[in-house]
């Protein structure tokens, strides 16, 4: 019997992993027909967090993956499918502490690990406005505060893939960068060519609240990093977030008096600049070339960057409190 191949997605963060999570989610079963299963088991948020999670759990450390909360369902679930290729994502795996008790995995199935690279300085001002947004981490620092406060680990792509490497082989990481330069259509074009699926499937759109993930302009942004002291209830908290989306994506040239979550071109410049080397250590083991994708000279500043207030003023907090409140 033909072994199957399991493609490990394991992020990273903020390359529109929860765009295609949820749009593989709600298309499970015309994934299935066409090849691919996109497992239930393990399955919350639309995507397959938990199985990372009771990777992480330290509790657990000795409990074989065959016995480990919902990895046994995952097993009977993959071998009863007919599909030969079975994807699981969460960008949680990315940094789960011990990777050899994969090895189950490993004996069971063909395993690939699907990694997506994004340019650091896009990256980390995508990150920021996300842990703004997140009920856990509601961030209240400025961007500028929080770069200087914080080690910027997860920009290492190298120490990521690296890790994995070790445990799946390097043949078997796949890496693919998430730029418009580079991807083959959109994102999920991209992933199925990935994972080798040639077959048409009509996918359909994802859930809304995936919105919560989308960027909000600066002054959106700053209006919530200013009330995330305040807003102390989870209850509401993702719906809250993505009605604000929502009002800023229909408001966007409205909302850039400030520079909230952006980057001065000096300061892209400079981080782009820290993963040089790293970046094209990563070129040069997983994508056949011998320079980094993402070189400082590449950074670009945004518009009228310079002339925007650096934090919002009460003005500005207002003007977003009248466009949540004629909503309402």
């Amino acid at each position: 019997m033909t072994r199957k191949t399991v493609y490990l997605h394991i992020g990273s963060h903020k390359t529109a992993t929860t765009s295609l999570q949820s749009t593989f989610s709600v298309s499970d079963a015309l994934m299935e027909a066409a090849g691919v299963l996109f497992p239930k088991s393990g399955r919350k948020y639309q995507a397959h967090h938990p199985l990372a999670w009771q990777l992480r759990d330290q509790d657990t450390v000795d409990t074989p993956l065959d016995a480990l909360g919902d990895w046994p369902a995952l097993f009977d679930e993959i071998d009863a499918s007919p599909a030969e290729v079975v994807v699981i994502s969460s960008e949680d795996f990315e940094w789960i502490p011990t990777l050899d008790r994969l090895e189950d995995l490993k004996r069971r199935y063909d395993l690939r690990v699907l990694f997506y690279m994004r340019s650091p300085e896009t990256y980390l001002e995508s990150f920021y406005n996300q842990i703004v947004k997140d009920f856990v981490t509601r961030e209240t620092r400025t961007l500028e505060t929080y770069m200087t406060e914080e080690g910027l680990f997860f920009l290492d792509n190298l120490r990521i893939l690296s890790r994995w490497s070790k445990v799946v082989g390097q043949e078997n990481v796949i890496v693919r960068l998430f730029d418009p330069d580079y991807l083959k259509g959109d994102i999920v074009t991209d992933f199925m060519d990935a994972i080798g699926c040639k077959a048409e499937i009509a996918f359909r759109e994802p859930d809304v609240s995936v919105l919560h993930k989308v960027s909000l302009p600066p002054d959106a942004l700053e209006y919530l990093r200013l009330c995330n002291r305040h807003l102390t209830q989870e209850d509401g908290h993702h719906a809250f977030v993505v009605d604000l989306v929502q009002i800023a994506r229909t408001n966007r040239d409205g909302l850039m008096e400030t520079r909230g979550g952006q980057l001065s071109l000096a300061a892209k410049t400079a981080v782009l600049r820290r993963f040089v080397p790293m970046n094209r250590e990563v070129s040069r083991r997983f994508l056949g070339a011998d320079h980094s994708p993402y070189l400082p000279q590449r950074a670009k500043p945004h518009p009228d960057y310079d002339q925007r207030m650096a934090v919002a003023d009460a003005g500005v907090v207002a003007k977003v409190a009248v466009m949540i409140r004629n909503r309402d």
